[in-house]
């Protein structure tokens, strides 16, 4: 039996026990949901059929967080659901809201947050207009049966009367009949239970008088046009209406007009339905999707909504600054202390930030994690960037106090101006953040003012560190194998192996160009993985086919200084039959140095199993000389820079030059041999050869070489 087979049962268990688990968990939200709204309303109809039909909504909740595209629908089917089964209680929304939010993030986790907010507020809409339509139903009924009331009165007074005191009076919907001035006629017990106001309180008021100041005109000419026949036969509106205390009571208003037989208007009906919970329950979900949680400020979606109303509706000749901050090395602080104390910390950056700006017409805002913004309308009185990013730091410099322990925080900073005229949000918001990444790489506490003369370059680099996952994905990677040789003789002495991507629309790119758009897009690790495993590959077929070269890899400082390179050195050697001598690894001197004895301890094991080790990026220092001396290093390769600086040297004589001729021998006293690449010319390798340079790369030894090109290349050389 194969392994495959035998594995079968115990993954269909495993899907089986999930299947139970999820089935089970539903279940148990489903009876705490249905105990809920036994108590906030009455429903007339059975626990078990309630708990069925929750089961059933429940089940859609959650298809709904695994398929953002059916979130509204999901949410309008639940809620009008919940009106179908009469879980219309005062409360019955808010705690089936509550109990969703809680239990959905709680199953779901952090990340889910803003799905199970849509998804709530999808709900809380699909149950307003359900109830929303009931009520219609119910205020068709009320005026159908009043309207019958007064067309059958010579017939059958007593009876119909009767039946209209019924309705009107057992209605829970408040219900006025005034006349054509808004003088009360007539009100129910729920019109006084709705805005607290008695008959007789009414009786010296008209329906005017209840309007909001704000409402009051627009509903006094609404009620005008019903009685003048002109637009609709009826008003529905979502206003606000005068408690009799006082307080605003936002109301559903469904307003007719009572005509006589002949067609004139008599009288108003006014319906009233009290939505001040269902309207305050919206506008708190709303505030929550705008704002974020932590700091209340505006979070990144709000902030562009304010950026675009600021670029429509200020003078055009206006001048914005958008400032992106990124705290720096805001790890140390959660590492160290405590994600609580970070998030306190935080808050007081967010507090600090609004003091700032509190006498400009300015917004700030929490991008997410570290990152904050600000929106600054640039007046006379307004600082200079310059001088605003030096008072953003200066007021962040100043420790706050958190168990007896002052922390400060310091920010990079990009800035972006734009005349409101010129501007586009989404591009101010992108210049922002590239700006923002060029001052991190600057150092800790700088500032960069976006260039836009770098735009197009930057924009292309970010598109393609992008987009770099998926050209791994589909094979647009080669690696390329670039002769390494001895300086004396020209021999080959190893071929190292790079990176080329062919872009395409946008070239092909070489080793160093790959990397550093690498880091920007978090391939780094699975990009050396491939590169390694295709390497190793091919030169386990060069060796079957008779040529025998050594391999040399060369990895940036994240690709050196992972804790698992080790292990995957092991799974890349276990999978060919070449020796691990015939590889070595070329390690950054920035790997290796300072704090990182992990990746010491990653060098000393790797050379334990026979592979070579060498450094690159080189630049004398003590420490540096301390690091080969120490760690089994053969080969040490001099920073591209300083082969720069000889080249471009005007004497052999200059400090600068004499300061490397002096490092070589000390370098040679480590037991290393000494590596040089971007060799152009004859001049130049017989410079380094007389230095005591051993190996050299670069255009003199042969350009970089397509994997298919080395066979051909091999056999035309003395590998003996």
């Amino acid at each position: 039996m194969s392994e495959g087979t035998a594995n079968a049962p115990q993954a269909s268990s495993e899907v089986l026990v999930r299947q139970r688990h999820d089935a089970d968990w539903q279940a148990e939200v489903a009876h705490r949901w249905a105990a809920e709204l036994s108590i906030a309303s009455y429903i007339p109809l059975s626990r078990q059929t309630v708990e069925d039909t929750l089961l059933e909504l429940v089940d859609q909740v959650i298809a709904a967080l695994d398929n953002p595209s059916i979130v509204d629908e999901v949410g309008r089917v639940v809620g009008t659901r919940l009106v179908d089964i009469r879980a219309t209680g005062v409360n019955s929304l808010s705690l089936s809201l509550d109990l969703l939010r809680d239990v959905l993030v709680d199953q779901r986790g952090n990340d889910a947050v803003h799905r199970v907010l849509a998804l709530v507020i999808a709900i809380a809409a699909g149950y307003a207009a359900a109830d929303r339509q009931s009520t219609f139903d119910q205020q068709e009924t009320l005026k159908r049966a009043l309207l019958r009331s007064k067309l059958n009165a010579d017939r059958e007074l007593a009876a119909s009367e009767a039946r209209f005191g019924e309705v009107f009076t057992t209605t829970p919907i408040g219900v006025a009949i005034c006349d054509l001035t808004g003088k009360f006629v007539q009100v129910n017990p729920a019109w006084e239970d709705t805005l607290g106001y008695q008959a007789p309180d009414l009786a010296a008021m008209t329906i005017h008088d209840l309007f909001h100041a704000d409402d009051a005109e627009y509903l006094a000419a609404a009620y005008a046009e019903l009685a003048e026949g002109g637009g609709s036969k009826r008003l529905g509106e979502r206003k606000r209406l005068l408690r009799a205390n006082g307080e605003e009571a936002w109301a559903y208003l469904a307003v007719s007009v009572l005509r006589d037989s002949d067609g004139t208007p008599r009288n108003f009906v006014t319906m009233v339905e009290d939505i001040t919970e269902l309207h305050l329950l919206q506008e708190r979900f709303q505030y929550q999707a705008l704002h974020d949680a932590l700091t209340g400020l505006p979070n990144r979606q709000f902030f562009h909504t304010r950026l675009e109303a600021a670029l429509a509706n200020l003078p055009p000749d206006s001048r914005l600054a958008l400032y992106q901050l990124g705290l720096d090395g805001f790890e140390l602080i959660n590492d160290g202390l405590g994600y609580e104390t970070g998030d306190r910390v935080i808050k007081e950056v967010a507090r600090r930030l609004e003091r700032l700006v509190e006498d400009e017409e300015a917004i700030v805002a929490r991008f997410g994690g570290t990152e904050f913004a600000m929106l600054v309308w640039e007046q006379e009185k307004t600082p200079s960037v310059p001088k605003l990013t030096q008072l953003i730091n200066e007021l962040l410099a100043e420790p706050v106090y958190i168990g007896g322990q002052g922390i400060a925080a310091s920010a990079s900073v990009g800035v972006v101006q734009r005349v409101v005229a010129e501007a586009d949000a989404a591009n101010m918001l992108w210049a922002a953040d590239v700006a923002l990444r060029r001052a991190e790489a600057a150092g800790k506490r700088q500032w960069a003012l976006f260039d836009p003369d770098k735009a197009p370059e930057e924009r292309i680099e970010s598109k393609l560190a992008a987009v770099m996952p998926g050209g791994l994905e589909l094979g647009e990677f080669d690696v390329v194998y670039r002769p390494l040789a001895f300086v004396d003789s020209g021999k080959l002495i190893s071929l190292e192996a790079g990176l080329r991507w062919e872009t395409g629309g946008y070239g092909t790119l070489e080793h160093e160009t790959c990397l550093r758009l690498a880091e920007r897009s978090g391939v780094t690790l699975s990009l050396r993985d491939w590169m390694l495993e295709t390497a190793w590959q091919q030169l386990c077929e060069w060796h079957a086919a008779g040529h025998r070269v050594q391999l040399t890899v060369s990895l940036s400082p994240n690709q050196g200084q992972d804790p698992d390179l080790a292990a995957v050195i092991h799974r890349m050697l276990a999978a060919g039959d070449v020796d691990p001598t015939w590889l070595r690894l070329c390690l950054p001197v920035a790997a290796i140095s300072g704090d990182n004895e992990e990746t010491r301890d990653n060098v000393r094991h790797l050379n334990s199993r026979g592979i070579k080790t060498s450094v690159h990026g080189f630049h004398g220092s003590p420490a540096e000389l301390r690091l080969v001396r120490d760690l089994p290093v053969d080969a040490v390769r001099v920073a591209d820079e300083l082969v720069e600086l000889v080249r471009t040297a005007e004497s052999a004589d200059l400090p600068e030059v004499r300061a490397i001729r002096g490092v070589v021998p000390l370098i040679h006293a480590c037991g290393a041999r000494l590596w040089v690449g971007s060799i152009r010319t004859e001049e130049q390798a017989a410079s380094w050869r007389e230095m005591g340079c051993e190996v050299a790369a670069g255009e003199l030894y042969g350009d970089p070489l397509l994997s298919f090109d080395v066979p051909d290349f091999l056999g035309g050389t003395d590998l003996s």
